[in-house]
């Protein structure tokens, strides 16, 4: 919970809406998985193609959303190390 806390109202919302989707994804690959078994002539080629689709973009929205936190994180240990290099010379 302290993790939590610790992001901003956007690391949140993202976390937030990833995990509705995933959730959603899996929701929808039991369903599919379900009709398959309960009557397997049934095709289902289109649902696994956007299940397939849904979980590629999500794939890339949270490569991005790591990216820009390492960013973030890059761009705070560098303005500390510019901060301390400033403090030790004065």
């Amino acid at each position: 919970m302290a993790r939590l806390r610790e992001r901003s109202t956007t690391d949140l919302l993202i976390l937030l809406i990833a995990g509705t989707i995933c959730f959603s994804v899996l929701a929808a690959g039991a369903t599919v998985g379900i009709i398959e078994i309960h009557d397997p002539s049934v095709d289902t080629t289109k649902a696994q193609g956007t299940i397939g689709d849904v979980i590629n973009t999500l794939i890339g929205l949270l490569a991005g959303f790591l990216a820009g936190r390492t960013e973030v994180q890059r761009a705070r240990i560098e303005a500390r190390s510019h901060k301390d290099e400033t403090d030790g010379a004065a």
